[in-house]
């Protein structure tokens, strides 16, 4: 009869000297106890068993913790970031101040959140600014995702974007819009007004200070305006919740949090790690070891 010790140790993928190490007693004596030979063995592998039971190790070969990075927690930023381009592109909606913007440092969600709401939204559409990028350049880019076309002049482009939002109100996310100069910032207002196209200008905190130095721009733009904070203990909490489908206690969401320096981006990659770590042990929990590894 196969020890039930050893199916442990096997099925988990340790070394004898690990789970020696877990239990608190000599390799030699974990040796004796898998092949049946230690006194009493059957007394003590009960015994032992139960520690590595109460240490996160099961009888079965989990599979180890499975991350869906995909998924949007609903922090009260990302609820905000919803509740404003729902406004903006509401075809009830007023076309008053209809220039959106939600700002925040880098890795706080902003780009995953506009590409969630664009995924869940039609009438939505996505673009990435490309610094360098040209007004004509640009404008090409926003009637590809709203009308699949580039047409190759600005007038071309405005008769274009004029067409497609005669019947459908559209909504245009800007990603990385701090990078846009202030000619450009010009523009989009001029095709906002002349095309009624509701734009949102994702970015750093720069492009406030940008718009704020312009007139025409900062009476354009809808409030409240954005901000994405710091990723919270409990926001990763319902992440690995909603992302992993497993419930972990608020001291290991702090030190998540912690690590991660308030980074959205970084705790979903920190995820990534943690679920790498688990498949190669065979664990299906967050373990210190893991976070350990981790934050070293």
């Amino acid at each position: 009869m196969e020890s039930t010790l050893r199916s442990y140790i096997e099925n988990n993928k340790l070394s004898m000297q690990d789970a020696a190490r877990l239990i608190g007693v000599d390799k030699s004596q974990i040796v004796k106890i898998c092949q049946q030979t230690y006194p009493n063995w059957q007394d003590k592998e009960s015994e032992y068993v139960e520690r590595l039971r109460k240490a996160g190790y099961t009888a079965s070969i989990p599979q180890g913790i499975a991350i869906d990075t995909d998924v949007l927690v609903l922090t009260p930023s990302v609820s905000r970031f919803k509740a404003l381009a729902d406004d903006l592109s509401s075809p009830t909606g007023t076309m008053s101040s209809s220039i959106g913007m939600a700002i925040g440092t880098a890795e706080r969600g902003k780009t995953h959140a506009s590409k969630w709401y664009v995924q869940e939204n039609p009438n939505a559409a996505y673009v990435l600014y490309v610094d360098g990028a040209t007004k004509v350049q640009l404008l090409r880019d926003i009637c590809e995702v709203v009308a699949f076309t580039r047409p190759h002049s600005m007038d071309g482009c405005i008769t274009t974007l004029i067409e497609a939002c005669k019947y459908t109100r559209r909504l245009i996310i800007i990603d990385e819009a701090d990078k846009l100069p202030v000619a450009h910032l010009e523009m989009l207002r001029g095709i906002n007004e002349r095309c009624q196209l509701p734009l949102l200008l994702v970015g750093e905190e720069g492009l406030k200070t940008k718009t704020d130095r312009v007139p025409r721009l900062r009476s354009r733009i809808r409030n409240p305006i954005v901000l994405f904070d710091r990723a919270q203990a409990v926001d990763v909490a319902a992440y690995y919740h909603e992302a992993a489908n497993i419930d972990i206690d608020m001291a290991t969401a702090t030190r998540l949090a912690q690590h991660a320096q308030g980074g959205f981006r970084s705790v979903v990659n920190d995820s990534i790690a943690i679920s790498k770590m688990s498949k190669a042990s065979g664990l299906s929990s967050i373990t210190d070891n893991m976070l350990d590894k981790l934050c070293a």
